[in-house]
């Protein structure tokens, strides 16, 4: 487990290092403050606020075991209550697939209102305030 967890961060970092620096960007970047949101036994999820947009940006990771790891970026807009699938990755021990990130800007995204129990808890714990950055509560 230890192994995976070390092989998620090394990946982590290096995706993180790459990914655009721009504002504009609907992913979580290296240069903005993230925090945890929640953490499990092959799960865990990390939150960055947009303060230019407005909104939150929330990547989740899920541990395959021996298949890698999934990155799953979402953007929450908490004064629609409505969420949007940002990019999808797989992490492996021989890099991301696919090979070329995607790096979607805000306006590409499609928002949409939250109907399965999984997209609901992630706009309910971003938009009810259950988690707080920096010592100050996210209010978007």
């Amino acid at each position: 487990m230890f192994r995976y967890i070390a092989l998620v961060t090394g990946l982590v970092m290096a995706q993180m290092a790459m990914a655009a620096t721009n504002d504009n960007s609907a992913v979580v970047s290296d240069r903005e403050s993230a925090v945890m949101l929640t953490s499990s036994k092959d799960t865990w999820a990390v939150v960055a606020l947009n303060n230019q947009q407005g909104f939150t940006k929330v990547r989740e990771f899920h541990d395959m075991g021996a298949s890698g790891v999934q990155q799953i970026d979402y953007v929450v807009n908490c004064a629609e209550q409505t969420l949007a699938l940002a990019g999808f990755t797989v992490l492996t021990e021989n890099g991301p697939l696919p090979k070329q990130s995607m790096n979607p800007s805000f306006s590409q995204l499609s928002f949409y209102k939250p109907a399965i129990e999984h997209d609901t808890n992630i706009t309910n714990n971003v938009c009810e305030k259950r988690i707080a950055m920096l010592g100050v509560s996210i209010s978007n």
